[in-house]
């Protein structure tokens, strides 16, 4: 496990992986086979038709300036203020602020320094939005099994009643 800029957010996290999680990626892993990473043709929508309302396509744009999604689970797109389909990374989370699109973007990019899945876990109120806790995986996507050209992912969410996470900047939490 690793740790990240931003708080309330965890990387890497081993263990109590959600069912959802857990079959994308194992699904990867299987589609990888002895390469490095996947590629976009290896993954079949028929294959993870379960998954499909939970996972997200992003293009990697310019070496990783920024990200487009592709597409976006209907499960995921009720997360955003509009349709983030077709839309950049940091037009799309715009709406939660600058600071989100940073963690964001940041948590994409990791994924193409590594050339390898991300697992992140934490408060999804650090990212402008509802108390809500997210699970998620994300792992790259290649052409030629070098660049990383695709990113997939799977998110889970779960209501935060308690407000266990918050970003810790929120002056309405400190008095």
């Amino acid at each position: 496990m690793s740790q990240s800029s931003f708080p309330n957010l965890e990387i890497d996290r081993s263990t109590d992986w959600p069912k959802m999680l857990a079959s994308v990626r194992d699904y990867w892993h299987e589609k990888r086979g002895s390469r490095s990473m996947p590629s976009r043709g290896d993954i079949s929508p028929a294959q993870l038709k379960s998954q499909l309302r939970y996972i997200l396509l992003a293009d990697v744009i310019d070496g990783g300036v920024d990200f487009r999604y592709r597409v976006v689970g209907t499960e995921l797109r009720a997360f955003f203020k509009s349709e983030p389909s077709g839309k950049l990374i940091s037009e799309a989370v715009a709406p939660f602020g600058e600071a989100t699109v940073q963690a964001t973007l940041e948590s994409y990019r990791r994924v193409l320094a590594r050339r390898a899945p991300v697992r992140l876990t934490g408060a999804g109120s650090w990212y402008g939005q509802e108390p809500k806790l997210f699970d998620a995986f994300l792992a790259p996507l290649s052409d030629d099994d070098m660049a990383v050209n695709i990113i997939i992912g799977v998110f889970v969410f779960e209501w935060d009643f308690e407000h266990q996470f918050r970003n810790p900047s929120d002056s309405r939490l400190t008095g």
